[in-house]
């Protein structure tokens, strides 16, 4: 697969809206798939967060609206607090299916930020013939 063509895809309505992702990816030595953080893109001048890794996990629950998708915010400032976030959704990922206008308590790792944040499907694009999404996550 073409990932870079993938996600060039996957992310074009993002691009169109806020412009191009900046070049560097923050990501750990220690990745997502061996229980590290999930890796991001992001766009410094609009606070655009974006997951970049998430959809491309078999295990992976599609959402309600039956897309494998990728996650992003616009309100977060903090880069670390929005990864840990992240990397929370995605574990739930694999555990639920989450979709727009999902309401998820995340109390129990933001000490600083919301308690509460809400889903909405932003995307969708058919790329290879699947259904993919992106889903803005804001405070509730």
């Amino acid at each position: 697969m073409n990932y870079e063509k993938f996600y060039a895809d996957l992310f074009s309505q993002v691009v169109n809206e806020y412009g191009e992702l900046d070049p560097e990816t923050l990501t750990a030595i220690v990745g997502f798939s061996g229980g590290g953080p999930i890796s991001l893109n992001k766009i410094t001048s609009e606070n655009l967060f974006i997951t970049c890794e998430l959809a491309l996990y078999p295990d992976q629950k599609l959402s309600t609206e039956k897309l494998r998708y990728e996650l992003m915010a616009t309100e977060f400032p903090d880069a670390e607090w929005c990864q840990s976030l992240f990397t929370a959704l995605g574990n739930l990922s694999f555990n639920a299916a989450l979709g727009d206008k999902h309401t998820i308590d995340i109390s129990g790792i933001s000490e600083s930020g919301p308690k509460l944040i809400k889903l909405s499907l932003f995307s969708k694009s058919v790329i290879n013939g699947e259904n993919y999404g992106v889903y803005k996550v804001t405070s509730a």
